[in-house]
């Protein structure tokens, strides 16, 4: 069984925990990082089967070659696709996203629970790990009925990744400034852990520099950070 990097082994413990609450189940990968997650989650039984998407041929191919080559032809399906358009979404699915910016996850998203029935949205996960706009990506879930059940920080070769899990419970959650730019739940977390500390001090560090620009980042540095 080959190794995860750091990143796509922490989505793939996110992935095993939202299993445990949905029960049996398929595994969506979209832009599915030639297959590596998807072949780790059929390894362990932790999906029943698996779709990779991708929207270019070359890494869906890696993905199915991948897949098949270790004896999950059977199980899992490879697209070439933009996001999960041509996916007929079910109860128990995990869809995982990761490694895009926000605002293409946010494009996806939308475009795929826009007609999906209340009753398999309650019944689904969302693993993302946004590589950028993560404000815009907690604002947009949570104005579409999502709860952030956990955002997982990790860091692969010096560089921080946030994992979100999390479940559509029907009604908006109101976030703050601070909660939108630095995630409700990392600062739930907040002293609790020397990395979460470390990765809040990066991004403080980060939007103070960008605050230069942008009124609404230095609205919310202007809150007291460290406050209840």
């Amino acid at each position: 069984m080959q190794d995860l990097p750091v990143r796509l082994n922490t989505i793939f413990e996110e992935v095993r925990n939202a299993r445990a609450e949905l029960g049996p189940g398929r595994v969506l990968d979209v832009g599915a990082d030639h297959g590596l997650l998807s072949l780790r989650c059929l390894e362990e039984d932790i999906a029943t089967s698996v779709i990779c998407t991708d929207i270019n041929p070359k890494p869906a191919s890696k993905s199915r070659l991948l897949l098949e080559s270790n004896g999950f032809k059977d199980r899992s399906e490879t697209l070439v696709t933009d996001g999960l358009n041509g996916v007929n979404i079910r109860s128990g699915d995990i869809i995982v996203i990761a490694g895009m910016g926000g605002l293409n996850i946010i494009d996806i998203l939308a475009r795929a629970i826009k007609d999906l029935d209340k009753d398999i949205l309650s019944n689904i996960a969302l693993i993302l790990q946004p590589q950028k706009s993560m404000h815009l990506v907690r604002r947009f879930l949570a104005e579409q009925g999502f709860i952030f059940e956990i955002e997982t920080v990790c860091k692969d070769r010096d560089i921080f990744y946030n994992v979100l899990r999390l479940r559509y419970r029907g009604y908006i959650q109101e976030l703050d400034l601070r909660q939108l730019y630095y995630g409700p739940c990392i600062l739930e977390r907040r002293g609790s852990d020397a990395l979460t500390d470390e990765y809040i001090e990066h991004l403080t560090q980060v939007f103070k520099i960008r605050s230069r620009g942008s009124s609404e980042i230095r609205k919310m540095l202007e809150g007291d950070l460290h406050a209840d």
